[in-house]
């Protein structure tokens, strides 16, 4: 589905820097760095952390989405392919003890800095692609659109009419052409379907069941009808 695949030589060079201590950025970011003292209370002393001036530490919030981490064990999982996996060690768990505390302190350092290029792709949706429209709690639909503004005007007016009393709610999914939609509504159609089955073979029980007391109720009273008539003759 992603048009945009960052390719694997450009996404390398851009982990490397973000794992230096001030990274460079890409051209024309320009970040400059702080370096603020705190006190740690794990080790019981001060230290001294550093903090950029920009929220991408010198990246676009397109270009961190383009790496192609979309959460922190996306990332744990590219630093330990990259820099510790080999054919002694194919999984995490063959790792010594300070291999694992290198792939927590790598993983950490790259995901805290572009966590929150993700999560403003994410909620902002600037960026070309396919967009989930969630109508209130559990219906789901996608559209393609340029940004989640575009994308909740174009929903609205489509689906208000018919779902009048819902709440929308618009999250980028990726990076697409249109003709991704079409595939990717699929299972919500579906379950939509499955769903009013299941309404009308219910329906179609309670008729039957309506049916059926309706049936035994004027059952009940030919009985006591005739039951009154004998006892009348009788007395």
């Amino acid at each position: 589905m992603n048009t945009n695949i960052m390719e694997s030589k450009t996404r390398d060079k851009i982990i490397k820097d973000l794992l230096l201590r001030k990274p460079k950025g890409e051209k024309g970011q320009n970040p400059t760095y702080s370096i603020i003292e705190y006190y740690c209370y794990d080790a019981h002393k001060h230290k001294n952390r550093v903090e950029c001036d920009h929220e991408g530490w010198g990246y676009t919030d397109s270009n961190i989405w383009d790496l192609g981490f979309r959460c922190e064990s996306d990332v744990r999982d590219y630093v330990f392919n990259k820099f510790y996996k080999s054919e002694e060690n194919v999984h995490e768990y063959y790792l010594t003890s300070g291999q694992r505390a290198g792939v927590t302190r790598k993983t950490n350092r790259i995901f805290g800095r572009i966590q929150g290029a993700i999560r403003r792709v994410r909620g902002d949706g600037k960026l070309p692609g396919l967009y989930e429209v969630s109508v209130g709690y559990g219906t789901k639909f996608y559209f393609f659109g340029e940004s989640s503004i575009e994308v909740k005007s174009l929903a609205q007016m489509m689906l208000e009419p018919i779902y009048p009393d819902e709440h929308f709610n618009v999250t980028f999914v990726d990076r697409a052409v249109p003709g991704d939609i079409l595939d990717k509504n699929v299972p919500s159609f579906e379950r939509i379907e499955r769903d009013a089955k299941q309404k009308r073979e219910r329906a179609a029980e309670l008729i039957a069941a309506a049916e059926k007391i309706e049936t035994q109720s004027e059952y009940v009273k030919t009985l006591i009808t005739q039951n009154l008539e004998v006892a009348m003759r009788a007395s």
